[in-house]
């Protein structure tokens, strides 16, 4: 998957972690309590053919909470100033 920006800038997914990323969205949306979770690259033992570098749950929801909470807060003063 290629992302294309408006400044020009291009990053590149590779199917590995886009899956990474939808199965942790799925997880943590289609669970009752559960709000975050903390995704990590990791090298793993595999099946031949598939991506030797994963994306691994390596930290807890409230780990993953505080970072958004600790990331949103960040943003806030700089949503009042103009560009």
């Amino acid at each position: 998957m290629l992302l294309f920006f408006d400044d020009g800038e291009v990053v590149l997914l590779t199917e590995a972690l886009v899956a990474g990323i939808a199965r942790a969205y799925i997880d943590v949306v289609a669970h009752p309590t559960r709000r975050g979770v903390v995704l990590c690259a990791d090298e793993v033992e595999g099946k031949p053919g598939y991506a030797k570098t994963q994306l691994v749950e390596c930290g807890g929801e409230e780990e993953a909470v505080a970072e958004v909470d600790a990331f949103l807060e960040r943003l806030r003063p700089a949503q009042g100033k103009p560009s």
